[in-house]
């Protein structure tokens, strides 16, 4: 067989939906000049109404002073001129389009550019974007709940650089504040019985951090404590090194890796905090009360101010998130995208406003708030871990269900939805799995491709899209259909911040796909391989096509597109 064509991403001139926005657009000068960008083309709900359909005429039709059908059926009889359709219908005002089979095979054809390679897509034009995602404080192992934080962020970074952005992915690391403190009393207090020092007034708060691998940990470094046992603050960073050290190890297992680790610490060591707290009290935007230092949020939309300063001296939580945000939009980003926990939803106006009242613009910067994990095995809830003996860490569900099915399931759902994450179901090796049913489905097209070499068949490159006249079967449009549907998923997936789409629409294709595959059993016009060539190269044409769009949809998911799998071997 010829080389494989593998460089693969689709043309943003070559949506269907623009080409069809462009001819309506020429029809209708004759009635009204209407620019193609705003003309609507759909799918419509119901496979009967045809391919595509608009409602220009019902939005025309107030203008013009003219019944929506009358405009519609103007538009239809001079669209009939137009070869590509095989069938126009007016009903109620709506236009509906059925598009012939040649229109399909020349919309197939251009998804390649004259290097045999799928063209670029870019909407975003080298725009740059800094997502910050998981930021979990290295206190502890990471949780599920940090796993589909994790997931879908960097999802989302690969999605975006997809269409053409360019991506910084950070991880804004909370090595300062309370809650390091309070590992360093817990460090000391396991310190203080791991070598039976007594006397030390360890302090142990209500939420101290607890179990087996702290206790590991504490015993591992004890020899690094001893020197600094009396300061907790201090051991409580010399672990959180050692912490943030696993949870990039637990992330390795997902393989995400951050191009910046950005150290709360240093806010205070290079006085960002104290900057930032100057800028706002020039604007006037800080005020003391009670011994507080409170910023006027309320100003910017809050529902009430919030204290920076409290009357200790010492900072809130939201003082150095201030200073970070202050740091991220000096670096001039175009676009600013965080992925949070649903529980920070009361943090957004408040950011927002940080933002605002630093001089920024709050509209660049964008949230994400992630629902919760509900871990099953069975339909049963799982809630004690081995390793913790409170929560299930990331590290053993991915040692258990593999990264593909992790990955896979953490983004299978919308962040705006709680996720039912089922270990028995990703573990399966069946087509009940979703991941495992859409890796066969490519494994399928690449035996295919085995066979075609083992049974001696050669082409040229050329030779693959020479012909594609020879696919009618309605399968076939079917899958060529889904095919240039992906490009407007990969948009609306973008645009809105939601890599869950592509789940939905590799399943859909696999689905279409499966069904032709299996009609090749008991039919051989199905069949890929037939007796005329000219039909078999439009044929591997198609499923090299399929083969190229699970590869992609899987790359953004960071999903492996296997070769071979075992169910292939069995039949």
């Amino acid at each position: 067989m010829g080389p494989p064509l593998r460089k693969f991403f689709f043309a943003v001139c070559f949506f269907m939906k623009e080409i069809l926005a462009q001819i309506l657009s020429k029809h209708l000068k004759n009635i009204h000049e209407v620019p193609p960008e705003v003309i609507q083309i759909e799918h419509p709900r119901v496979k009967e109404h045809g391919d595509f359909s608009t409602n220009i005429a019902m939005v025309l039709a107030k203008q013009l002073r003219r019944s929506p059908v009358e405009i519609a059926e103007s538009l239809a009889t001079s669209l009939r001129s137009e070869k590509m359709f095989d069938k126009i219908e007016v009903k109620g005002g709506f236009l509906n389009l059925i598009l012939n089979p040649t229109a399909y095979h020349q919309a197939l054809n251009s998804l390649w550019s004259s290097q045999h390679q799928f063209q670029v897509i870019n909407i975003g034009k080298g725009k740059s974007i800094l997502i910050e995602y998981v930021s979990a404080n290295p206190t502890g192992p990471m949780h599920v709940g940090h796993g589909r934080n994790a997931v879908v962020g960097d999802c989302l970074a690969r999605l975006m650089e997809a269409v053409g952005f360019k991506v910084t992915r950070e991880f804004y690391v909370n090595d300062h504040g309370v809650q390091i403190k309070t590992l360093g009393h817990s460090g000391i207090h396991y310190h203080s019985v791991l070598t039976k020092i007594h006397g030390i007034d360890v302090a142990l708060p209500d939420d101290v951090y607890r179990g087996p691998y702290l206790e590991n940990l504490v015993e591992k470094m004890r020899d690094q404590i001893e020197p600094i046992r009396n300061d907790p603050m201090a051991v409580g960073k010399l672990l959180g090194v050692e912490l943030l050290e696993q949870v990039k190890a637990d992330l390795f297992q997902l393989g995400i890796i951050f191009d910046h680790y950005f150290s709360e610490s240093s806010l205070y060591s290079n006085g960002e905090i104290q900057e930032v707290l100057q800028i706002l009290q020039q604007k006037g935007f800080l005020y003391e009360d009670q011994g507080a230092l409170w910023f006027k949020t309320t100003e910017f939309g809050d529902d009430k101010d919030r204290v920076l300063v409290k009357s200790d001296n010492s900072y809130t939580y939201f003082t150095p998130d201030i200073a970070y945000h202050h740091d991220k939009f000096s670096r001039n980003f175009d676009r600013y995208i965080n992925v949070m926990g649903a529980d920070h939803g009361g943090y957004v106006q408040r950011i927002k406003a940080a933002v605002s009242a630093l001089g920024f613009d709050p509209e660049k910067l964008e949230f994400l708030l992630m629902q919760l994990v509900n871990l099953k095995r069975g339909g049963e809830v799982v809630s004690m871990s081995k390793r913790t003996g409170d929560y299930v860490t990331l590290s053993e569900v991915v040692d258990e269900v593999g990264k593909d099915a992790a990955r896979f399931f953490f983004v299978m759902r919308s962040h705006h939805s709680t996720l039912d994450f089922d270990l028995e179901l990703a573990k399966q090796q069946t087509m009940d799995n979703p991941v495992y049913y859409i890796q066969y489905a490519y494994a399928r097209i690449a035996s295919i491709f085995r066979k075609v070499a083992e049974a001696g068949y050669t082409y040229q490159e050329e030779e693959l899209r020479s012909d594609l006249e020879s696919l009618t079967l309605p399968e076939e449009i079917d899958l060529v259909k889904v095919v240039l549907e992906y490009s407007d998923i990969l948009v609306a997936a973008a645009k809105l911040h939601e890599p869950h789409r592509i789940v939905f629409y590799l399943n859909d294709l696999a689905k279409v796909f499966q069904n032709y595959y299996t009609r090749g059993k008991s039919d051989s016009r199905y069949r890929v391989i037939t007796t005329e060539r000219k039909q078999t190269l439009a044929k591997l044409f198609l499923i090299k096509t399929v083969q190229e769009v699970f590869r992609h949809g899987l790359n953004i998911l960071g999903v492996s597109a296997p070769e071979k799998m075992i169910r292939e071997e069995e039949e």
